[in-house]
């Protein structure tokens, strides 16, 4: 494998690499959502956790990863993948997408879930307190704005540095959840186990995020010396499975936790008295006594803080190419940790009540176009494209009118097949597809 120079790269070296850019690229997607949810799907689902997280894997991780070899297959260029919907379009919903896994919802939400989950709770803070969540809103984001205003910085302060810790404290806290659980599991309450673990994996925002952190880790590894694209696609795919497969050991160590000592606490959980950090702190406390509040403070800290830093470092780069450059990185970077300071002192309930109804509009057309992305070396009539991502976004928005806000003439949506399991516009979507191949247009690539 050759660098830029020509110079054949060490195998050590290439090791090293990837385990370096693999535990970034874990770190970045492990944030908030990936904390809460798992132990949610364990306390819900008790004995059938596995079947929930399983679920729940695929639509985040395993898109995930399937979004970054997207990213790759078309040469490191998002505009490729997305504009498949039309240009225009394929604009708007990058845009819609980088706002929400940026400082409209993703990155702020990361800050709430430390300040609620981590540093209020080892250190006796009102986190309801304004004053609390303005000092700590300015703080947090003070040091996610440092940390990532040098774009080359990003990959090895994440991957060299903090995911260690990170990764640490994580096995020490699920270790001893298995070893002494604190009770046993009890039946599921939940009747929609596929489709909980699917939306829940929706609620991650990691298909989304895995199109930006591709941009990061493809330069980072063009970076390192990995010029040609085949030494780039062999560093970034197996970095790529490198952070699935600790995602897959995370997730299913804290499913494990809520299926089992999370159980003390399913009555209060189901009333809504426990939302789903407060579940997470008191699984802590209960395996580790007053320690486990530090060490879940670490855990949450660490988690939070390099998805931000992730996050920001992509909608950094993003909207300074949208620009062209006239504006530039650091720029961008400043402005999205001053807004998502803002944003921060809503609070996490709130702000994941606003995320659902805008993940489900935008969640389905991204998953299409990063699935139709491998079909378009046989399939080259765009109008198939653009015909079924036009379908199943208008499937997504009246399924959204319709849950979110009461508007029952849509209520049809929900029997088309795959409804169950979240997936009703997948089947629309095919028709569209096959529909728009036979009507003559205008070829990709022409």
């Amino acid at each position: 494998m050759l660098n830029d120079n020509g110079n054949t790269l060490q195998k050590s070296s290439q090791t090293k690499d990837i385990l370096i850019i693999g535990l970034a690229l874990f770190a970045m997607f492990f944030g908030s959502g990936n904390l809460i949810f798992p132990p949610d799907i364990g306390i819900t689902d008790g004995t059938q956790w596995g079947l929930g997280f399983f679920f729940y894997f695929f639509a985040d991780a395993g898109l995930a990863l399937l979004g970054v070899i997207a990213i790759n297959h078309s040469g490191g260029k998002m505009e490729q993948v997305m504009n498949l919907a039309g240009k225009a379009p394929g604009t708007l919903i990058t845009i819609a997408v980088i706002l929400s896994i940026g400082p409209g919802l993703a990155i702020p939400r990361n800050g709430a879930v430390t300040l609620e989950m981590g540093i209020a709770p080892a250190f006796g803070l009102d986190a309801s307190s304004p004053v609390v969540r303005a000092v700590f809103s300015i703080v947090f984001f003070g040091l996610v704005c440092l940390l990532t205003v040098r774009p080359s910085r990003v990959v090895d302060v994440v991957g060299k540095y903090m995911t260690p810790i990170l990764v640490i404290a994580l096995i020490i806290l699920i270790v001893i959840g298995v070893v002494s659980p604190q009770a046993a599991s009890q039946p599921s309450v939940s009747d929609t186990i596929i489709k909980d673990g699917i939306f829940n994996g929706y609620q991650t925002l990691d298909l989304m995020a895995a199109l930006f952190f591709s941009l990061i880790i493809i330069d980072n590894a063009r970076d390192r010396g990995y010029s040609t694209e085949g030494a780039r696609t062999a560093i970034v795919l197996k970095a790529g499975v490198i952070s699935c497969l600790l995602l897959m050991l995370v997730y299913g160590g804290l499913a494990y936790l809520g299926s089992t000592t999370g159980m003390l606490w399913r009555e209060e959980f189901m009333a809504g008295d426990i939302n789903q950090a407060g579940l997470l702190m008191n699984i802590a406390h209960q395996l580790m006594g007053r320690v486990g509040a530090f060490v879940l403070a670490l855990i949450v800290a660490f988690a939070c803080m390099t998805t931000a830093i992730g996050l920001t470092s992509a909608a950094g780069t993003y909207f300074s190419d949208l620009s062209r450059g006239r504006v530039g990185y650091a720029a961008v970077v400043v402005i999205v940790c001053v807004v998502s300071a803002l944003f921060c002192n809503v609070g996490l309930s709130q702000i994941i009540s606003i995320t659902a109804p805008i993940l489900m509009i935008c969640y389905p057309v991204t998953v299409l176009t990063v699935i139709e992305s491998f079909l378009t070396g046989r399939f080259r009539n765009r109008n198939a494209y653009i015909l079924s991502a036009a379908v199943t976004f208008l499937i997504s928005l009246g399924t959204i009118l319709c849950d979110s806000f009461g508007m029952s003439a849509f209520a049809i949506l929900h029997q088309i097949p795959l409804d169950q399991f979240g997936f009703n516009w997948i089947i629309p979507a095919a028709a569209a597809f096959l529909i728009g191949s036979v009507i003559p247009g205008r070829k990709i690539g022409a």
